[in-house]
């Protein structure tokens, strides 16, 4: 049986008094652990208190523009570098419905960005259904609001360390993993701008019609070179050691050939390109394991390319 509807509310308001007794003496030992410190929260907006956020007034100065139940979003200013920013953390609520009013709030903070914008929290969502391990998969519509929202407003996840699952649900019965970061970051590989098709590709991704501000225009257009990069990589980069092994076989049996026909201009114009191939793939192969061996300094000293390169 439950207790009658006045028991209810007087219970629940009890509860709730206490949940946020509790917050403000939390608050206070942290500010006593830190002094000098200055913090903000919306304990105000919301029963329970979500979003608390504390900071070093020496190091970055966050004025708070907008405070709402599933977010907070500051204009910053970094101490060091005198550079202002803006920052918005946030902690979604527990159903889909309940999240769109944190989307929606996003999207309204986004339409007028004139500066570099940063979100970060708990989402309480996964964008992909790789990011999620045992426990029931997510379905697209539990992703499609997240993913519509990086979409409209142009985010890039920030490259991360570490695990690869950073929420566990502590449960040995029915355990479920989640990634609550993002994809792997995008990386140039130097190889690509030695290619003649190079130049065409990054202008064709570039060459993007986008509307709105400067800072939104700007992640669209990266956004679509990068996968014009991806797709160019794929096209004639991937498995770059089996595509130099490949090529450098077929000119060994083109020269056998022209050995035996040297008058053969059909043979000798086909070991001429596959020669040509062949030191571009090598070349190619020595940037990529360069680069992912992490070499700070690369010294070019290949025919006129008497050089030192930073990588």
């Amino acid at each position: 049986m439950g207790l009658p509807t006045s028991s209810r509310i007087t219970g629940f308001v009890s509860w709730a008094f206490w949940r946020r007794s509790l917050l403000r003496r939390l608050l206070q030992g942290l500010l006593t652990t830190f002094p000098g410190w200055c913090q903000t929260n919306n304990f105000d907006v919301i029963a329970s208190g979500r979003i608390l956020i504390i900071w070093n007034p020496a190091v970055i100065d966050p004025v708070p523009k907008d405070i709402s139940p599933q977010v907070i979003h500051c204009r910053a200013k970094n101490k060091s570098s005198q550079l202002f920013f803006y920052i918005s953390f946030t902690y979604g609520l527990y159903t889909v419905v309940h999240r769109r009013s944190m989307w929606e709030k996003l999207l309204e903070l986004g339409q007028p960005m004139n500066m570099p914008w940063l979100i970060l929290g708990d989402f309480n969502c996964v964008k992909s259904p790789t990011e999620k391990q045992l426990g029931a998969t997510p379905t697209w519509y539990e992703l499609k609001d997240f993913a519509d929202c990086c979409l409209s407003l142009g985010l890039n996840d920030a490259p991360t360390t570490g695990c690869y699952f950073t929420w566990y649900s502590n449960n040995e019965s029915n355990s479920v993993w989640c990634k609550l970061d993002r994809p792997k970051p995008f990386r140039f590989f130097n190889m690509w701008a030695d290619h003649q098709d190079f130049m065409a590709t990054v202008e064709n991704g570039w060459n993007l019609n986008v509307d709105g501000t400067a800072q939104f225009c700007l992640c669209r257009k990266l956004k679509a070179l990068k996968g014009h990069l991806k797709a160019f990589n794929n096209l004639h980069f991937s498995h770059i050691s089996v595509r130099a092994k490949d090529t450098d076989l077929a000119l060994q049996d083109a020269q056998i050939q022209l050995e035996s026909d040297p008058e053969n201009a059909t043979i000798r114009d086909s070991v001429r390109e596959l020669r040509k191939k062949a030191v571009f793939l090598a070349e190619a192969e020595r940037h990529f394991y360069y680069q992912k061996a992490k070499l700070h300094f690369l010294k070019m000293g290949i025919g006129t390319r008497n050089s030192s390169m930073i990588w």
